[in-house]
Parts: C-alpha cells; sequence; structure tokens
C-alpha cells in the first residue's frame, strides 16, 4: 500500500528504531550532535523553513537522548538508542558526514575510529531495511511543505 507522503511523516514521526550505541562514543556524537545543532541554528537565520526546523527539532531531540544515555551505569559496553525514524534519518546524515570527513579520522584514535566506523556500518544496515521511496517521499515533504493561513499545502 503507497502511503502519502503526509503519512509518511507522520509515521517516521511516530514509528522507531533502537541502535546499539558504544559508550565510548557517546560524547563524540554529542559533540557532532551538537555542531550539527550550531549550524542549523545559523542555516536557520538565512533559510526559513520547515525543513530546517524539523532538523533543528530531530537534533534536539537526538541531543536529549544522548545525554540522558551518558548517564546509563558505566559497566555498560554498549547503550540502547531508541529515536524515531525521523530523527534516525537526521543522525544516519550525520554519521555519514562524519565518517566521510578525512579530518575527522585523523583526529580520532584508531580504537575510536573502528568503534565509529562500526557504528556507521550498523546505521547503514538499518537504513537499507527502509523502503527507499518513503525515505525520498518523506524528504521530498518537509522540504516541500508549505504553510498557507495555517494550512498544510
Amino acid at each position: 500500500m503507497l502511503l502519502k507522503p503526509e503519512e509518511i511523516y507522520f509515521k517516521f514521526n511516530e514509528e522507531s528504531i533502537e541502535i546499539k550505541i558504544p559508550k565510548k562514543l557517546l560524547l563524540v556524537l554529542l559533540q557532532q550532535v551538537n555542531r550539527h545543532y550550531e549550524i542549523l541554528k545559523y542555516e536557520e537565520e538565512i533559510i526559513n523553513n520547515f525543513a530546517i526546523h524539523e532538523n533543528i527539532s530531530n537534533t534536539e531531540m537526538i541531543m536529549a537522548k544522548l545525554l540522558i544515555l551518558m548517564a546509563e551505569p558505566y559497566d555498560k559496553k554498549d547503550i540502547k538508542f531508541e529515536t524515531s525514524v525521523a530523527e534516525f534519518l537526521v543522525l544516519r546524515d550525520l554519521v555519514y558526514c562524519n565518517c566521510s570527513l578525512l579530518h575527522l579520522q585523523t583526529k580520532m584514535k584508531s580504537h575510536m575510529l573502528k568503534a565509529y566506523k562500526e557504528f556507521y556500518d550498523a546505521i547503514e544496515s538499518i537504513y537499507e531495511m527502509l523502503e527507499q521511496d518513503e525515505i525520498k517521499a518523506y524528504w521530498d515533504y518537509i522540504k516541500n511543505y508549505r504553510i498557507k493561513g495555517c494550512i498544510l499545502h
């Protein structure tokens, strides 16, 4: 059954995904998510649209969840991170971009880089299980969302 773009939007905000994050990556991820948030806030000043607001909202939720997870007991090796599909897509893009940056790879210690790449691989395997047409429809929907008199168009 093909869903309408707005149905996919709501589905992606309601359905959740569970990801295992190595505890040692939590601080690195939090720093990267925070930097991403700063960039989005700057971009919001230039391009003020629904897609930016949606990405900011999802980024804020990811940061809050990561902060909470950092308080998990120290003896845990992996932390279960539950996130909406929409938040997952933001996190996936962030990890994908950061994993491909050479300067980031030279700054990370080898054991951290290995853990980060394994985390990236885990995220990619989850991403590949998602329906690609729905992902495209979701991104198109938030990029093309318009409000006229408080009515969705």
